[in-house]
């Protein structure tokens, strides 16, 4: 007499049991949205070609389709050229709310006697942290190549992402420490890795071995 009931409840327990399956994947589905700044040029020449490169292949590199969506590089100029009051972490918090994004990549690039050192921050706006992202250039021709490879550790670092540039450079790495490791110990020092409270941004680097 009970076994009508019994049925019931069972295809009950699997419908409610999908819906709170279906509910979890639609949640874990939800893409990180990433706001990624104009990078600031420190030069004696107008590269503002570069500043418009970078941001393209940046869009370009981190973009992810159904994991990561990066702000349009217009959108941004535009978002951008409102906010120019704003510097440091009010400029990154500022772009994070007007953006919609938990991510902000700010960086600068500086050249002297034609070579270029390029800092980048990935910004956690949620968790209120940064992480660093460090490469040198030899000159302008190399500088691109350079981006590529901050984007690749951008993509595996923080988006848990592995690329064919980011499998390189651990090839590259692993070469560089067996050459060095019974050489000068003091060249396998590295910049800080990893997440840091944003209060601590203000050191400088000017060595960083991926």
């Amino acid at each position: 007499m009970n076994k009508p009931h019994t049925v019931i409840k069972v295809i009950l327990s699997v419908f409610i049991l999908g819906g709170l399956i279906f509910s979890c994947t639609a949640v874990a589905a939800t893409p990180e949205t990433l706001a990624v700044l104009s990078f600031n040029i420190n030069a004696d020449k107008n590269l503002d070609y570069i500043k418009k490169g970078i941001s393209t292949m940046l869009y370009s590199r981190l973009t992810w389709p159904e994991k990561v969506v990066v702000v349009p590089p217009r959108k941004m100029a535009s978002l951008q050229a409102g906010l120019k009051e704003f510097s440091g972490n009010k400029l990154v918090h500022k772009t994070a709310e007007k953006t919609g994004s938990r991510y902000v990549l700010h960086g600068t690039i500086t050249s002297l006697a034609g070579a270029f050192s390029i800092d980048a921050k990935v910004f956690d706006t949620a968790e209120k942290k940064y992480m660093a992202f460090f490469e040198q250039s030899k000159n302008s021709d190399d500088l691109i190549k350079k981006v590529d490879r901050i984007a690749a550790a951008i993509n595996h670092k923080v988006f848990n992402r592995t690329t064919v540039t980011w499998e390189e450079m651990e090839q590259e790495k692993q070469k560089k420490r067996n050459a060095l490791k019974n050489q000068n110990p003091e060249n396998l020092m590295q910049m800080p890795t990893g997440w840091q409270p944003e209060e601590k941004i203000g050191w400088k680097v000017w060595k960083y071995l991926f």
